[in-house]
């Protein structure tokens, strides 16, 4: 397990008393996103960082929660948090187009926005989700930065998609005073695609809750078989939208090569879906040879019944060929689940000795990795005993200080 030497060596953030400072801070925190569509990663971090403050805070910082038009209003964690909803300007009509053209922060779309964020008089802004929309502020800004996939693979973005991306994130990171990096490897392409000054990045992880642990409620497992229609016996478990870096399309032909081995089925569930995505799961075990009836997709979960899920998993698989961090793997090793996942520098990166890992690239890798976790009895203990040790290191309680600190470098630099 690591210590806490070893985690300034990796740039993580250390364990340390609970975070007290003098002067409080008036924070806002952008929500741009939240009620649009489907939660997913970004709304995640989102929800569980404003949690995580509110826990782990014991500052008398003052927290000011920003909703944009066309969005959902966020819920407040405690007294210390508001909520402020920007207004477009009169006359201007909420429109769909106009709230896609702002997530890819172009020019001469936001400075209402601007205005009326920096009228807030706010020590700085947060913008949790690698983006930001509004590029005449004068207040300082946080940006949590977790990927550049599209520098990486840019075939799997339409011309357009991958030209405002690029356009959208890196004038963000030029923006930002402070960048936090979930991972390592995200700090190092910061710096080595958009040559980010490294006293900018600050290396933070995402935290996983307390939520996510190995211990169950009595009759949990019945509970969720007969709320999505699990399998009674094992299963693997693959919480992904079904983008194509995730590779969803891979694995199932893994897991038909294991079956196959087997001589016997072995049930795939997957969650997580894209609003009006072609690429459904259904599609995808289809085009592997899979029998309709050995996967079962059951699209978006409440994110209250995601730890459950992970503790009646035999294993979770995440075989994706890009990311920037990987919480799945994490939450599934808090849960006491083991874990096969690609070895791509991140997850390695995060997951140390506590998973298994396999070639994303090759089906008969991730076939094997599978194997060795669903068949070794005495694997599978030790990825589980690790893999709790593992998780430990990424609660939030050593997560926020180092926020905290980041917030507070930020606001001094103004």
């Amino acid at each position: 397990m690591l210590t806490r030497g070893s985690i300034r060596t990796l740039g993580y953030a250390p364990a340390q008393p609970p975070w007290v400072r003098k002067e409080a801070l008036k924070i806002g925190i952008s929500c741009f996103g939240v009620g649009l569509g489907q939660a997913g990663g970004v709304q995640v971090y989102l929800r569980n960082l404003l949690r995580a403050l509110a826990r782990h805070d014991f500052s008398k910082n003052e927290y000011v929660l920003i909703a944009f038009p066309g969005g959902g209003r966020p819920d407040t964690p405690d007294h210390r948090f508001s909520v402020v909803e920007l207004r477009w300007p009169s006359g201007r009509p909420v429109s769909n187009w106009r709230t896609r053209l702002m997530k890819l922060g172009l020019p001469g779309l936001s400075d209402p926005f601007s205005a009326q964020i920096d009228a807030l008089a706010l020590d700085l802004v947060h913008y949790p989700g690698t983006r930001m929309q509004e590029f005449a502020l004068r207040t300082p800004v946080v940006l949590t930065f977790f990927d550049m996939q599209e520098e990486f693979f840019p075939a799997f973005f339409p011309v357009r998609e991958r030209f405002g991306r690029l356009l959208a994130k890196r004038r963000a990171v030029s923006r930002a005073r402070t960048v936090i990096a979930p991972s390592r490897f995200t700090a190092a392409a910061l710096e080595k695609r958009y040559r980010t000054p490294r006293e900018k990045i600050a290396c933070i992880p995402a935290g996983v809750g307390p939520e996510f642990s190995p211990f169950g409620a009595p009759g949990e497992r019945e509970r969720l078989c007969a709320r999505y229609g699990l399998p009674t016996g094992q299963f693997v478990f693959f919480p992904a939208n079904p983008w194509p870096h995730k590779n969803h399309e891979r694995l199932l032909r893994a897991v038909r090569r294991l079956s196959e081995k087997l001589g016997s089925a072995v049930p795939v569930v997957c969650t997580g879906r894209l609003e009006g995505e072609r690429r459904s799961v259904g599609a995808l075990a289809a085009a592997a040879g899979l029998d309709a009836s050995q996967v079962l997709d059951i699209g978006f979960v409440d994110s209250a019944q995601m730890p459950a899920l992970f503790r009646a998993a035999w294993v979770v698989a995440f075989p994706t060929l890009f990311e920037g961090f990987g919480l799945p793997v994490i939450e599934a090793m808090a849960s006491g689940c083991p874990v096969a996942c690609s070895d791509v520098p991140p997850l390695k990166e995060i997951g140390g000795h506590a998973a298994h890992y396999f070639d994303p690239t090759c089906e008969e890798a991730i076939a094997e990795g599978l194997a060795g976790v669903w068949q070794d009895r005495a694997l599978r203990s030790a990825l589980i005993e690790r893999g709790l040790d593992r998780a430990r290191e990424f609660g939030w309680d050593r997560i926020v200080p180092a926020i905290l600190e980041a917030y507070e470098r930020t606001a001094r630099s103004g």
